[in-house]
């Protein structure tokens, strides 16, 4: 909605990198924006890790919360 400009929207770096660096979206109220808060990854414990649970959890700390130039 908020690419079809219908609002404002409060979305991830890296779910808006693309959107920015093409100018579909732009940043407003940056002084009013909190930090990312923290996120944790739960999973089941178990003797063998999944390897799409390692693959996932791997993507996910590499990618989240960077900023859009280091998720590149």
């Amino acid at each position: 909605m908020t690419l079809q400009g219908l609002g404002i929207g409060g979305i991830p770096d890296f779910l808006a990198c693309d959107a920015l660096a093409e100018g579909r979206l732009v940043q407003v109220l940056p002084d009013y924006v909190d930090p990312p808060n923290r996120l944790s990854l739960v999973w089941p414990s178990s003797r063998h890790l999944s390897p799409k649970i390692r693959v996932f959890v791997d993507f996910m700390s590499e990618r989240l919360f960077l900023g859009c130039n280091a998720a590149r």
